[in-house]
């Protein structure tokens, strides 16, 4: 089953959408994601509303659910097979198409700050860092390095135990991982200031129990997220399946050649659940949010839920999960 709806421009400038994840959202924590939620959606809304750029925007909605612990991003990651937190993230300002992205950072307590810093003082040579090298050329740019153990949280530690004694062998296809049940709380943002530009931002902790050094989409432009000029888009599920489907950058390409938000994200999702299995022949779900150059825009999904939430002058800020 997959759900989408449309979200038409109420008639001003600035717009953002964000998400906290596409799975099964356990009941219980539904009310933590929308508060999660709220509160970065407010820091996003309060910088596009001061003339802010999309880029800070996106920047400053994804810190901000990397520092809440509720989502699988920053301190709340959920943890590797050798039970450490390695964190992505990548952002992408639509107007220049620079991007700057981590991998595997164990060390950065918010990626997103540092794949900013890699867009913007970047001379082009290196766009994306991994693991030991981004936390070197972090710390020799003024970031301050945090002890891996400080990103684990006492949530994530039990998560992993329980995982331990319920599964035998591991890939990252496994049914059991693949499943909506296990957390994708991968976050994302979508921004367009009031001078047109557009951002994209993604950040996650990947997926339970994977093998220490796998690469999911979150950091991978055209994957886990994508902006040009015409739209901005960033992507959550199944991080083999959405790298495969570009699943991103293909959804900003159908909106750029003339497709309706709605309809270009369901049709993506669709073809990555229809063309892409797991081991249980279980189609690949995920979830979707993109907005175009005129602010209007859409979310999709193909899971039980997706924490998501969104913004446009001349409307109300709204959240759902």
């Amino acid at each position: 089953m997959l759900f989408s709806e449309a979200i038409e421009r109420p008639g001003g400038e600035a717009a953002v959408l964000l998400h906290g994840g596409a799975w099964d959202i356990p009941p219980d924590q539904h009310e933590d994601h929308l508060a999660g939620l709220r509160e970065a959606l407010d820091c996003a809304r309060g910088i596009l509303e001061k003339d802010g750029c999309a880029l800070d925007s996106v920047a400053a909605a994804v810190e901000s659910m990397e520092s809440s612990g509720i989502f699988d991003a920053g301190c709340g990651g959920v943890l590797n097979l050798e039970g450490e937190v390695e964190l992505d993230c990548g952002i992408m300002c639509g107007r220049t198409l620079d991007y700057g992205a981590v991998v595997g950072v164990k060390r950065i307590e918010n990626p997103v700050l540092l794949a900013r810093f890699i867009l913007e003082k970047s001379d082009g040579s290196a766009r994306i860092l991994t693991c030991e090298g981004a936390e070197k050329f972090a710390g020799s740019n003024g970031f301050s390095l945090v002890d891996k153990a400080d990103l684990v949280s006492e949530r994530e530690r039990s998560r992993y135990s329980e995982l331990r004694e319920r599964m035998e062998g591991y890939h990252t296809s496994h049914p059991f991982l693949s499943s909506g049940k296990q957390p994708r709380g991968t976050v994302g943002c979508v921004a367009r200031d009031r001078s047109g530009a557009l951002a994209a931002a993604t950040s996650t902790g990947g997926t339970p129990l994977r093998p220490a050094g796998r690469v999911g989409d979150s950091a991978l432009p055209g994957s886990g997220y994508y902006a040009s000029g015409s739209a901005a888009c960033s992507a959550t599920g199944w991080g083999e399946a959405i790298i495969a489907s570009l699943l991103a950058g293909r959804s900003v390409d159908g909106v750029g050649v003339g497709g309706a938000p709605a309809e270009v994200l369901s049709d993506v999702l669709e073809q990555m659940q229809a063309s892409i299995r797991n081991e249980d022949g279980q189609g690949a779900t995920g979830g979707l949010i993109l907005l175009d150059s005129e602010g209007a825009g859409a979310w999709a999904f193909s899971t039980p839920h997706m924490a998501r939430a969104g913004w446009a002058e001349g409307g109300q800020s709204w959240a759902a999960v």
